[in-house]
């Protein structure tokens, strides 16, 4: 009697972590590495727009290693204005040149950086143009 189901079962039971974590509240799992390294050991460096793939307002990627902007929290995806504060930067990363300056890696291994276009503080431009998230709090 459940023969016939045993395929269907199997199948949704190794699907299963895919749907417990797409629902799920929790934070994403930080990575191996908790302790934040000092600014000192990260060097700066100046990367082509062409290597650059944008996560969302604040997050961007050069080639495995997620760039997090130091100084501007903008509405996560899925939020009102995250899609416009994504294509922004976008835009301004196509721009010019783009100099990373690494601060810190978090606790979920991206690098927190001050990031620069053609000598503009990318942070600061977004903040300017009314892309930062509301404050819930006080800073």
């Amino acid at each position: 009697m459940l023969a016939p189901l045993v395929p269907a079962l199997a199948l949704l039971l190794a699907a299963w972590p895919a749907f417990a974590d797409a629902g799920s509240r929790h934070p994403p799992r930080p990575c191996a590495r908790r302790a934040t390294r000092p600014a000192g050991a990260l060097r700066p460096r100046t990367v082509a727009a062409r290597d650059i793939h944008v996560h969302d307002g604040d997050t961007f990627y050069v080639g495995g290693a997620a760039i997090r902007l130091r100084g501007i929290d903008t509405p996560e995806l899925g939020q009102p204005k995250a899609g416009a504060a994504k294509w922004r930067l976008v835009e301004l990363l196509r721009s010019g040149p783009v100099t990373i300056v690494p601060r810190v890696t978090d606790v979920y291994c991206r690098t927190v950086a001050d990031v620069y276009v053609s000598g503009r503080d990318v942070a600061e431009v977004l903040r300017r143009e009314g892309f930062e998230k509301p404050r819930t709090r006080p800073p």
